[in-house]
């Protein structure tokens, strides 16, 4: 990465750092699992929201609703999947390329394309249950013509064992957490330092 790319980057995080903060004072609000949701589903889209991250501190903020922010964040994911699995149906792989520059290089699609091809929906399982980008998957499911109920059966279950399993960390065990694959980044993005 040049460091321009570096600059931006590091300033993008930032923005979401404090936009984040700015959001997280209001997780006793009953409006805020609903937004969480959505940005969950946007995700599929966007690809910069760390919904770890949100999850887990808001988990750590307001305990008593860590079942409720886990759910919320698991219908907004599959949900954004499905909308992502629909476009791609709607317009095709070329039109998704030019949504996900770069998309089709990166170390993810590779290894998806090599596993879905094995595997199916089984690597659509094992996409949800990870912090890996679950967007190459989906669009290979939908390029498969998977029928869209078998696919968010299997995102909702693997996104609802994996997101219970973090939000019970951060409300109850939040040091394990550093222990956990993958997080360290999204937790970072979030302002949470744990030792």
């Amino acid at each position: 990465m040049t460091k321009v790319g570096k600059m931006i980057a590091e300033q993008l995080h930032a923005k979401i750092r404090s936009c984040i903060q700015v959001l997280q004072r209001h997780t006793d609000r009953v409006w805020f699992p609903p937004l969480i949701g959505l940005l969950a589903a946007i995700d599929n889209l966007v690809v910069v929201i760390p919904n770890d991250g949100i999850l887990i501190s808001s988990s750590m903020l307001f305990p008593k609703r860590w079942f409720v922010f886990a759910l919320s964040i698991t219908i907004g994911s599959t949900l954004g999947a499905l909308g992502l699995a629909a476009l791609v149906e709607l317009q095709g792989l070329p039109r998704i390329l030019e949504l996900y520059p770069g998309l089709s290089e990166t170390k993810s699609w590779a290894l998806s394309m090599e596993f879905f091809e094995k595997y199916g929906l089984l690597l659509v399982f094992a996409v949800a249950l990870t912090p890996l980008m679950q967007q190459p998957a989906v669009i290979l499911a939908s390029l498969a013509n998977t029928p869209l109920i078998e696919l968010a059966t299997v995102i909702f279950i693997g996104r609802f064992i994996k997101y219970l399993i973090m939000a019970y960390l951060g409300s109850h065990a939040p040091k394990m957490l550093m222990k956990m694959w993958g997080l360290k980044s999204e937790l970072k993005d979030v302002g949470i330092k744990l030792k």
